[in-house]
């Protein structure tokens, strides 16, 4: 999807044809981790929580924010350090990766090799954390909009599940990307996400959004809701 980086993101021209409206179920696997031992002889109550993003406004930029989960008590606070461009960090129900409601993170365009870093930070120890990666395609078939996707995933320890449209390791050397470099895909498709999880305690996780080459078009990606439990 692109954008006018001059303009609002809201009046962003599409790069690619998008189905508004098309809801997709995260295809994170379930959380249903047994509670250690320790816990039941402790009381602890292990919890599943999640970070909607049906819970916040659309349009609403939600980068610096502690953000309340469905657990009491557990915040994220998601940042971005590098070059990025206008919107960055914005919550939005333009369909992308084939669902309704994201936070999008977006590339500067006319800039080569830009790369930007985005820290989840939860405010107490969790684990077995789990979000998708949204829409890491690539196109070349237009001058004005050229543009690959890279995601390198900067916390060790995290499995990742490559839709049919992405490539690649998550690693700096080999990055989730778009199976080539003109395979562009609707909002309304899930063929380009990437699913991540992370089963240790932990308490930030990070990747890196980058662009191979000179881009434009306003080049984004997304990341779904983010789901983890709490740790006795």
């Amino acid at each position: 999807m692109t954008s006018n980086l001059d303009e609002p993101i809201s009046h962003a021209p599409s790069r690619r044809a998008v189905t508004r409206g098309a809801a997709w179920s995260v295809p994170v696997v379930a959380l249903a981790v047994a509670a250690p031992a320790s816990a039941a002889t402790s009381g602890c109550h292990v919890q599943t929580g999640k970070l909607d993003w049906d819970l916040f406004s659309n349009g609403s930029t939600q980068l610096g924010k502690a953000l309340t989960t469905t657990v009491s008590g557990v915040t994220v606070t998601i940042t971005a350090t590098g070059e990025y461009a206008t919107g960055n960090g914005t919550v939005t129900s333009t369909a992308t990766g084939g669902q309704s409601k994201v936070l999008r993170f977006y590339d500067r365009e006319n800039r080569s090799n830009t790369s930007q870093t985005v820290l989840i930070t939860f405010s107490k120890p969790v684990q077995n954390v789990q979000f998708s990666v949204l829409d890491v395609d690539s196109q070349t078939s237009s001058p004005t909009n050229a543009y690959e996707d890279l995601v390198v995933v900067d916390t060790p320890g995290w499995t990742g599940s490559k839709h049919s449209n992405v490539k690649g390791s998550g690693t700096a050397k080999d990055p989730y990307r778009g199976k080539t470099t003109n395979s562009p895909v609707a909002g309304s498709s899930n063929a380009s996400n990437v699913d991540l999880g992370w089963s240790g305690t932990l308490s930030a996780v990070s990747f890196t959004y980058a662009q191979d080459g000179k881009v434009g078009g306003g080049p984004f990606i997304g990341i779904s809701d983010i789901y983890f439990q709490t740790v006795c």
